[in-house]
């Protein structure tokens, strides 16, 4: 399979600085914090690049939202069956906190049920219909949405299950094949402290990683702000965005080598 390598760069317009070490976190699986205060039709161009927009190749996509980000994002996806598209309603809140379970250090691990059951499944939940597992043209995006008002335990669990089931259904992922969108930090942040919020995030960045995927995350923060600087750490690099006067623009700062790009245009 393709990893859709080039067709991802040419539409973010990155520098070939930026593009040599894109590739590179394609080929081990990445993660990516998406900062700035724009309009959400603004990051939603960019979501929709990342998420393998006009690409070639299989991507198996999975979206964590909070329906903010404008649905258009979407127009490119054909295979609207939970096989290859999934959405994740997040409406988490506080409740089962204190019933955590611990990730072994006494810290409550937000990728554990509180119930101590196994985040994965013995087995996919997935049609065994062969007419399923076509582009799903004319299908209901409705048909691959869940939704989770539960705690941010009972989110994490139902991420990795998703991951997992797309590696059983893919007979294992290529590289990039995987494309994770996550909205909802300031939904997490409002209900959790920013410990939780942190240790959730390593968790999501670290499960794609290990699938060979790519995830962004957006934080509607400026890149200078304190929340921003906190978060960092956990991310491979950081997708800037801004607008310059009515033109949105983005700027990449990878952390490989330092490399930083201009302002560049974000196509539409």
């Amino acid at each position: 399979m393709h990893t859709g390598g080039e067709s991802d760069t040419s539409t973010v317009g990155a520098t070939m600085g930026v593009a040599t070490a894109l590739d590179e976190l394609k080929s081990r699986g990445s993660a990516l914090l998406v900062v700035g205060s724009v309009p959400e039709e603004v990051y939603a161009r960019v979501s929709a690049c990342l998420l393998g927009s006009g690409c070639s190749g299989d991507r198996r996509r999975l979206v964590v939202e909070d329906g903010t980000a404008p649905q258009w994002r979407y127009e490119s996806v054909d295979r609207w069956t939970p096989e290859w598209t999934r959405i994740i309603q997040c409406e988490v809140d506080a409740r089962g906190t204190a019933a955590a379970s611990s990730d072994g250090d006494g810290r409550p691990s937000p990728f554990e049920p509180a119930t101590n059951q196994s985040l994965r499944p013995s087995s996919p939940q997935v049609s065994s219909n062969p007419s399923s597992r076509a582009d799903g043209q004319g299908q209901t995006r409705e048909r691959s949405r869940v939704t989770v008002d539960g705690s941010i335990s009972d989110l994490g669990v139902e991420i990795g299950r998703a991951i997992q089931q797309f590696e059983a259904i893919a007979g294992g992922l290529e590289p990039a094949e995987l494309r994770v969108g996550f909205d909802c930090i300031a939904t997490l942040l409002a209900e959790y402290d920013e410990p939780t919020v942190f240790r959730f995030l390593h968790l999501l960045a670290n499960d794609v990683r290990t699938a060979d995927g790519m995830v962004h995350v957006r934080l509607p923060e400026p890149f200078d702000a304190e929340t921003t600087r906190l978060f960092a750490p956990l991310f491979d690099g950081i997708v800037e965005l801004r607008l310059n006067g009515s033109e949105p623009q983005q700027r990449w700062h990878l952390h490989d080598g330092d490399v930083v790009s201009e302002w560049l245009p974000i196509e539409s």
